[in-house]
């Protein structure tokens, strides 16, 4: 019959007839068919015509009794192990578990762990990532005493059957038990599940029989039915085969496939019966019994093993597939016979593209052994300078690199070796064969814009000279080092917006975890407060990371791709970082609209009526009118607000036109005022029609925002064109002022007799140019007769009529015209300007396009007067160059110069002149003492019985309310990424990144008062990041201590811990504590130098080691801690202690200089003495 099953393929496996078949599986992804034997061999066979792929041994001793296919790998299961190779053979690795647990089943659960069940009360849940440790081992009492023998999946439930023939149903999430159905008194054979239905075939046991006796069951002959939705039985379905197999096989209908052990089958309707005349299906399997089967996604294929090694194929289809859409795996390449003859004297072919020949006799180049000599290459002569700085170590010579030299690469050929020595210099390597058509690179991008790594110290912090030498100026820099950190230059340009900081600095919003206006107000907090140095934006890209949004478009980068820090792997960074602005601006609007009452929203001075307006809208929104007028005769307006437009480039000239310079005003205008053709759908006639959508408007921004674009080549194209004319259009200018110069100095008779202009030269020194080079500087004319395609200032004028004009004010403008629109238009009042403003720019970021390093991007920022002033003291604007956490100070003209060769444009902002002076620097702090009130713990474990408290909250009386308060401090950590660091040849090692640590516990005492010394804040920090390493013998934590749902601890979010801490700082408190650097540094906060006491720096002398906690504490306390674990409060309290110590020892003058030349000095000896540990322990 059409449509229905047909054998296809029939093949012996690997192994056959010794070892028969006992597992199948379809592959979830590619067009291969898996299968498994007796003796622990697995074979891959691709499509239909079984064509064998891969194969390798699993296990010699045990049978596979199961195979999963996830991503690119396969897991096979055996009795008493799992193991994960590539779908190519190569092990990857192996979960052993213990030998009490002997596994029977499993199921892929949740995409990245494996669910294992067997001859065990309990199931474990396997990382597939790592498979080096149960993600989860589960144990459900009284409901798993006959273990797990098989496993199906269903939308609400996960069926396990057990060899007692009953079928539990669990939840997906919890996996607690939710309903059992006791199908067969002996044991189960096998089941399925889809939709509400569930079918099982089975066993029953005999009467009086024990089950321990192979000849106490008999098989039914029914296949029984339950529904999942009542959770009752349905009318069993008679069959007239002994069912040993039974499966859905959900197409059209909704069949099912029952079949005994001789390899008969029949395909039924789930709610039909079985008939005389249903057909009957026969393998041919006459070797053995059916053992295995498998059903592909496609439900086009059945495949069939037997116990004597036949693997057959059933089909539907003349040309199966597995999957409804095709996907071949990846086969080694066929190499191409050579198509001509190679010269023998051709270097430039490598000679593995000739085929070794095939004889039987013995090559000519095969030479007896009497005949050979073996001769080693020489060695070239050791560089003199590496002999002098050699240093012998365990009898291995080190030497640093002289520089002249690639590491591990030396000259190949003597007689290069024999030049060099002769010449006196590095002799030039020759080129291998396949790098010949690598094109050298015919530009140098500039020193201050290369893309540098930070170097970090042995403690794993930034190396202080490093950052002092990249950024000379008060402003804080950003931290390139950490996913994500692509948007540091834009992170930069929205702080020093004006208006947005003090909008988000004064936003509070606590009944959202992860909001990122708040998290930006709180990094802009921190740029307020530092003088220099680095920052990580890391909690503010913490709560990025969360947004779903973020995550569809692709901007979010994922650690377990191979990273490159700070740049993108997703393609083109300029791409990347305009698609991260439209989102920025949109989920800003978006959080802040739906901002709760109490926080304040931002309003410009001197603003009319403006309602119901976001500081987004304020800010960036330009109201616009889009009118759609269809083709029969219907039209619609409707207003909406744009934060943000691309430009919108003109088409490229035709052939043969030579091409002409397009006013950047002009590419504003079109930008702004778009207009489209297109089909949409009418709602008046309930049809789609042609129409025009024009988009006008109405008012004018504070901010213009524009992405450049430049995905397409014609727009990349368009803007070379515009540099080329703009340089011939300089080059002109050039020529026309030296020749006014040459004539006024003719004409005032200073063209002769002038010994100074006779002895410059005509053309700089090769020094000098030289310097130029290496730096990247252009001395082909002064900057300031050069002009500019990107004008740097703008007006934009809206008339009466609803057009937009838009002028530049720039004298060097090429197309520079006087912003006068009210001229004499003959009485029209359509021209007349209802909204004229003037636009400086702000900012322009670019992509750094350096193939040696991978790129970046960089900002031009013009920061304003008020940022000056509360840095320096002082009162201007300037120009700057931020480049991760290098800052320099750069003339307004670099900002719009752009070489294309290496430096992009990606993203404009232009800002009206008067926003600065019309917008509030100093704004209110938008926590109160409230803030520090005892809050409910997240976890959820024992909902009846709350979480113990272990602080007391501040009374009112005892509420910060004037600056000097003292508090202790101490906070705990565990480790999201380990470190990475390298060893280099002469032995030292240099962090690359320093280990991703994320906050886990923080504790803050009384530091005075009656109670003195008893926390007030004691929280743990709920993560739902994947920790690594809980590092409980330095932190005290234990897995499941931050898990809100079997957290036994007062579980508080790291934004409400935050911004506890943020009003401690805010209201001057003094923080005591050890090693606080470090625990400002991954807490993310910045607390000002005169409010920090840190013990570490208090004991301690210049070039000496720092002292750990623990030892001072015996020694100058006489106290013993951290006997077991690290206790965040134990911590806190102990470094109070030595502070209040180190007042006592330093009470004036002359104790400060015995404390210094006497004290300290004896506990350094005693340190030494003592190898700095305490007397009595092993620490």
């Amino acid at each position: 019959m059409a449509g229905e099953y047909k054998e296809l393929h029939s093949v012996l496996i690997d192994g056959a007839p010794r070892f028969g078949t006992s597992a199948l599986s379809f592959d979830n992804e590619l067009e291969l068919l898996w299968s498994g034997n007796m003796g622990g061999h697995i074979t891959s066979y691709c499509g239909a015509s079984l064509q064998k792929y891969t194969s390798f041994q699993i296990d010699a001793r045990n049978p596979v009794i199961g195979i999963e296919t996830v991503k690119d790998r396969v897991l096979s299961l055996t009795k008493d192990r799992v193991t994960c190779h590539s779908k190519f053979g190569l092990k990857e690795y192996e979960f052993l578990p213990e030998s009490t647990f002997s596994i029977e089943s499993s199921m892929l659960y949740k995409d990245t762990s494996l669910l294992i069940g067997g001859k065990s009360s309990r199931l474990i849940e396997l990382d597939l990532n790592t498979g080096a440790s149960p993600v989860r081992d589960f144990t459900d009492e009284g409901k798993m005493e006959n273990g797990v023998m098989l496993f199906r999946s269903s939308p609400r439930f996960i069926c396990c059957g057990d060899v007692a023939g009953s079928i539990t149903l669990r939840d997906r999430e919890t996996l607690k038990a939710q309903h059992v159905f006791n199908a067969h008194t002996g044991t189960l054979s096998d089941f399925d599940i889809h939709g509400h239905l569930l079918v099982t075939c089975g066993y029953s046991l005999r009467h009086g029989m024990d089950r321990s006796i192979p000849q106490s069951l008999t098989l039914d002959r029914v296949i029984k039915v339950f529904d999942t939705r009542m959770m009752r039985t349905v009318t069993p379905i008679q069959a007239h085969i002994q069912p040993a197999f039974v499966r859905f096989i959900p197409t059209y209908t909704r069949r099912l496939i029952i079949m005994n052990e001789r390899g008969q089958f029949i395909l039924i309707e789930d709610n039909a019966a079985v008939t005389p005349s249903t057909p009957i299906y026969q393998l041919n399997n006459m070797c053995g019994n059916i053992t295995s089967f498998a059903m592909s996604n496609s439900m086009q294929t059945l495949a069939f093993g037997d116990s004597g090694g036949h693997l057959q194929l059933w089909s539907s289809s003349a040309n199966p597939t597995f999957h409804q859409y095709q996907k071949m795996p990846e086969f080694a390449p066929i190499p191409e016979p050579l198509e001509h003859r190679i010269a023998i004297d051709d270097y430039s072919i490598p000679l593995s593209v000739i085929p070794m020949p095939r004889c039987r006799e013995k090559l000519l180049s095969d030479w007896p052994l009497k005949y050979c000599n073996p001769v080693s290459r020489r060695p070239p002569p050791i560089d003199p300078n590496i002999i002098q700085t050699m240093k012998i170590v365990h009898g291995i010579g080190y030497a640093p690199n002289p520089g002249n030299r690639r590491r591990n690469q030396v000259p190949y050929k003597l007689k290069d070796i024999a030049k060099q020595d002769k010449m006196g210099k590095k002799a030039a390597v020759p080129d291998s064969p396949l790098g010949r058509e690598e094109q050298p690179h015919l530009y140098m991008v500039p020193k201050k814009y290369r893309k540098i790594s930070l170097k970090y110290s042995k403690l794993g912090f930034e190396e202080d000279s490093m950052i002092q030498h990249y950024n000379r100026t008060n402003f804080a820099g950003l931290d390139p080092n950490i996913l994500n950190a692509y948007c540091n230059s834009m992170l930069q340009v929205l702080y020093f917006l004006q208006p947005l900081r003090s909008s988000l600095l004064q936003y509070h919003n606590l009944e959202k975890e992860f909001d990122l206006a708040e998290e930006l107000g709180f990094l802009f907090r921190m740029q307020d407060l530092s003088k220099g140095g680095v920052l990580q934006a890391s909690n503010f890209l913490r709560a990025f990371r969360t947004i779903p949004e973020a995550t569809a478009l692709g901007l979010v980068q994922n650690s377990s791709q191979p990273e490159q820090v700070g740049t993108s792997t997703h393609g083109n960074l300029s791409q990347l970082v305009q698609n991260w602005n439209c989102f920025i601006l949109q989920q800003l609007q978006t959080e802040l609209s739906q901002a709760p009452p109490r926080s304040p929203d931002y309003n410009f001075q001197k603003e009319p009526n403006v309602p119901n307006k976001t500081a987004m809208e304020k800010i960036f929104g330009t109201e616009m009118k889009i009118s759609t007028n269809f083709k029969n005769g219907n039209s619609s307006e409707r207003m909406a607000v744009q934060l943000i437009f691309t430009l919108n480039y003109p088409p490229l000239p035709p052939p043969g036109e030579p091409p002409k310079l397009v006013p950047f005003t002009d590419i504003i205008t079109r930008s702004i005022c778009s207009k489209v053709q297109t089909k949409s759908y009418d709602p008046n006639s309930a049809t789609y029609q042609p129409m025009e959508q024009l988009r006008t408007p109405v008012s004018l921004p504070e901010v213009l925002a524009l992405n450049c674009g430049l995905m397409r080549d014609d727009e990349m194209q368009f803007w070379k064109i515009q540099m080329e004319l703009l340089q011939q259009m300089n080059a002109a200018r050039v020529s026309e002022i030296d020749k006014k110069r040459k004539l006024s100095k003719e004409e005032n008779g200073e063209n002769t007799g002038k010994k100074n202009d006779s002895a410059m030269p005509d053309d700089k020194s090769d020094a000098w140019n030289v310097f130029a080079e290496r730096e990247g500087l252009d001395l082909s004319f002064d900057q300031q007769h050069k002009a500019t395609w990107l004008p740097l200032s703008i007006t934009l004028a809206l008339t009466k009529s609803g057009e937009l004009k838009v002028t530049s004010n720039d004298s060097k403008s090429p197309h520079h015209k006087k912003s006068e629109f009210i001229e004499a238009n003959n009485g029209d009042t359509n021209n007349e300007i209802v909204q004229e403003s003037t636009y400086d720019l702000y900012t322009t970021i670019c992509h750094i396009v350096d193939p040696r390093t991978g790129g970046n991007l960089v900002a031009h920022v013009n920061v304003g007067e008020k940022y000056h002033q509360l840095k320096e003291g002082v009162t201007h604007t300037q120009w700057y160059l931020f480049n991760d956490f290098q800052i320099c100070s750069i003339d307004a003209v670099e900002a719009v110069d752009f070489d294309l060769q290496w430096k992009l444009p990606a993203i404009i902002y232009y800002a009206r002149r008067d926003m600065f002076r019309r917008s509030d620097f100093n704004v209110a702090f938008p926590l109160t003492a409230s803030i520090l009130s005892p809050s409910e713990s997240l976890s959820k474990s024992h909902p009846q019985s709350p979480a113990p408290i272990t602080f007391t909250p501040l009374m009112p009386a005892e509420l910060p309310s004037c600056p000097g308060m003292l508090v202790a401090l101490d906070a705990e950590f565990v480790t999201l990424n380990n470190e990475e660091a390298e060893l280099h040849s002469d032995g030292t090692r240099s962090t690359i990144k320093p280990s991703h640590l994320s906050l886990a516990r923080v504790t803050v005492v009384r530091g005075e008062g009656d109670i003195e010394g008893l926390p007030f804040i004691d929280d743990y920090i709920s993560t739902q990041e994947q920790v690594v390493d809980y590092l409980t013998k330095f932190s005290g934590i234990l897995p499941g201590d931050l898990d809100v749902s079997i957290s036994s601890k007062h579980l508080s979010t790291l934004k409400l811990t935050y911004c506890k801490l943020s009003y401690l700082v805010h209201c001057g408190c003094i923080i005591i504590g050890h090693g606080l650097r470090k625990d400002f540094k991954v807490i993310n906060i910045v607390v000002p130098a005169t409010q920090i006491r840190d013990t570490v720096y208090l004991f301690h002398l210049p070039r000496k080691r720092f002292i750990s906690l623990r030892f001072l504490a015996w020694y100058f306390l006489e106290t013993k801690i951290q006997e077991k674990n690290h206790d965040s409060i134990e911590d806190a309290r102990t470094a109070l202690k030595l502070y209040k110590k180190y007042l006592e020892l330093t009470e004036n003058e002359t104790q400060v200089l015995k404390f210094q030349q006497t004290v300290l000095k004896d506990m350094y000896e005693e340190g030494r003495k003592l190898e700095w540990k305490v007397p009595g322990t092993d620490m």
